[in-house]
């Protein structure tokens, strides 16, 4: 059964019917959300957040506007970078409330930490771009998705989502370049 007569049964009140769309999409969503970078647990939140809205306004998808999966996509976006939002507040407010000598220290071999610091690099990196960078960049550059499909996630035309994903290429090896240099 295609995704536009789903939609068009399950609002017709057949609510059982959207089991086909939570099992069609659970597994892509989890994949999405994972490249985020958020753990499983708030992957799982995003997640079921995401399919209870879509839910909620089911009535308001329009196959015309574009798919049910990227409708789905564009609500876990948005999620996500809600989310997003709340942890790097959650971490200045933590990081200001600590001293640098209470930060724990990384035991074991010198490749660990370097590879451990690389990361924690590029993490500050990707979250130091701007939400609408991140996200492209995310969506386009660590996602499976094409850049038609970006396009249609963020709602803009595809050479934003070329240009979008540029810049964020040159503002994480800018950021990245910096670091590295520094002391």
């Amino acid at each position: 059964m295609d995704d536009a007569v789903l939609v068009q049964t399950i609002v017709g009140g057949d609510v059982e019917a959207f089991r086909v769309v939570l099992l069609r999409y659970e597994r892509p969503l989890f994949r999405f959300l994972a490249r985020f970078g958020f753990e499983a647990a708030a992957r799982e939140d995003l997640a079921q957040e995401t399919f209870l809205r879509a839910f909620r306004a089911l009535s308001s998808f329009d196959p015309a506007r574009g798919s049910l999966a990227s409708w789905l996509f564009t609500i876990a976006r948005n999620l996500a970078a809600d989310e997003r939002t709340r942890i790097r507040h959650r971490r200045e407010i933590a990081q200001s409330d600590s001293t640098p000598d209470a930060r724990a220290q990384v035991d074991g071999p010198a490749e660990l930490h370097e590879r451990a610091d690389a990361v924690a690099r590029l993490r500050r990196a990707l979250d130091g771009l701007p939400a609408a960078l991140h996200s492209t960049f995310v969506l386009a550059e660590i996602g499976d998705l094409s850049l038609k499909e970006v396009a249609e996630i963020e709602g803009c035309a595809l050479g934003t989502v070329k240009s979008r994903v540029h810049r964020a290429r040159e503002q994480l090896r800018a950021a990245l370049g910096a670091k590295e240099r520094s002391p």
